[in-house]
C-alpha cells in the first residue's frame, strides 16, 4: 500500500509504503508508471534516479534507504496534475 504526500516546497513528492527501507516497492511503482505512460525506464544517475521516456510530466523517480520513494516534479510541470497522477496510480497498484 502506498501513501502519496502533497509536494513540499522543493517540489518533491514523498510516497510512503509498507517497507520503505527496501527498494522492491519502488520498483513496482516505477514499473507501474512505465506501463501507464507506455514508456521505457532509463537511469539518469548512479544513485537510483530514473525517468520514464514518453512521460509528459517529466517526473524523476528516486529511492534511497533514508528517504524511501521520492518523486521530483520539474518546475514546468503542474503540481496538481503530478500529485493526482501519482495518487491515482498508487490507488490502483
Amino acid at each position: 500500500m502506498y501513501e502519496v504526500r502533497w509536494p513540499d516546497k522543493e517540489r518533491w513528492i514523498f510516497i510512503f509504503c509498507d517497507y520503505p527501507g527496501e527498494p522492491d516497492e519502488f520498483v513496482v511503482l516505477l514499473k507501474a508508471y512505465r506501463d501507464m505512460v507506455h514508456g521505457k525506464i532509463r537511469a539518469i544517475s548512479d544513485s537510483m534516479q530514473y525517468k520514464v521516456d514518453n512521460d509528459e510530466l517529466g517526473l524523476i523517480f528516486q529511492w534511497d534507504d533514508c528517504f524511501g520513494i521520492t518523486v521530483i516534479v520539474p518546475k514546468s510541470t503542474d503540481l496538481d496534475k503530478a500529485y493526482n497522477t501519482l495518487k491515482g496510480l498508487c490507488e490502483n497498484i
